[in-house]
């Protein structure tokens, strides 16, 4: 009962990433620069593009995570020629 009720008030990541998405979509829309909504639309897509990432990880569970949660960051990408 308690993880249930727990879960039910705190949202997941890829629920609090779609509302910040949201949040910014709606800022940008009411902006009166263009600069600043060309500014905000990009965090808009950042925000949109980690909930799916978010939500396809919790589709297949043991994935690596890109994303450094708490830090904000992302991991420098390496490849391997």
């Amino acid at each position: 009962m308690g993880r249930t009720k727990r879960k039910s008030i705190k949202p997941s990541r890829t629920e609090q990433l779609q509302e910040r998405a949201v949040f910014f979509r709606r800022l940008a829309d009411g902006a009166g620069n263009l600069k600043f909504a060309t500014k905000l639309q990009v965090l808009v897509d950042e925000y949109e593009r980690e909930a799916r990432r978010a939500a396809s990880q919790i589709e297949a569970p043991g994935a690596p995570q890109e994303f450094e949660g708490a830090s904000g960051t992302y991991p420098a990408h390496h490849t391997d020629h």
